[in-house]
């Protein structure tokens, strides 16, 4: 079995947060490739994310280099390494519709997120139901994070002032630093949870 920690939370923050992951820090990535299945387990677990309305942020592992043809972008290196993609769910079914989708295999591509799940594998999304939209401000905090990078300018802001929404960084990111820095900022802020998505790999690793 792979040992990780967590990080301290106040589980009385948030009525969810006994039924949701911690994102586990693994000390070596442990990823299914670009476009493998996830767990039917991991699925069925999502459904503890809130309906309700709010902002998240969906950490990925891209195992090697690759290019990738992003929509109007075009062609961009996806180096090797961690990202973070800070978005919003404020249409039908909120949170759990948008974290859902992302967690499917991809049948069409729409958004400039959907181009780079093809080579980078979904680990971990970060999200709060607070009702007030809080992307700007999560991609914010994130790009000042210790060894933040924006690799492609406007990726996934292009109906907003913020130069990127997409930051890689190695290594792996933290969730609880995260955490801490949003709700220093706007102590107002609503709780923010972190969910761990099993893939059949990571399944496999962690029996042995």
């Amino acid at each position: 079995m792979v040992g990780y920690s967590e990080a301290p939370y106040d589980s009385q923050r948030h009525p969810l947060d006994n039924k949701l992951k911690r994102l586990p820090r693994f000390r070596f990535p442990l990823c299914q490739r670009a476009g493998r299945g996830i767990l039917k387990s991991t699925l069925s677990d999502a459904q503890a994310i809130p309906p309700a309305s709010g902002t998240y942020a969906l950490l990925l592992f891209c195992p090697r280099s690759r290019e990738v043809h992003v929509g109007r972008l075009g062609p961009q290196t996806i180096s090797r390494g961690w990202y973070v993609y800070v978005g919003s769910a404020f249409g039908p079914g909120g949170l759990r519709a948008r974290c859902l989708r992302h967690l499917r295999p991809l049948r069409r591509r729409r958004w400039h997120i959907d181009y780079l799940r093809s080579a980078a594998a979904l680990q971990g999304i970060w999200f709060s139901g607070d009702p007030v939209p809080r992307e700007h401000l999560w991609a914010e905090i994130i790009d000042g994070m210790e060894g933040a990078t924006a690799p492609i300018r406007r990726f996934g802001s292009g109906d907003c002032r913020c130069p990127s929404h997409l930051f890689r960084f190695w290594p792996r990111p933290s969730f609880s630093a995260f955490r801490q820095q949003a709700l220093h900022r706007l102590p107002a802020h609503g709780p923010i949870s972190a969910f761990s998505v099993g893939t059949p790999r990571q399944a496999r690793r962690n029996a042995l």
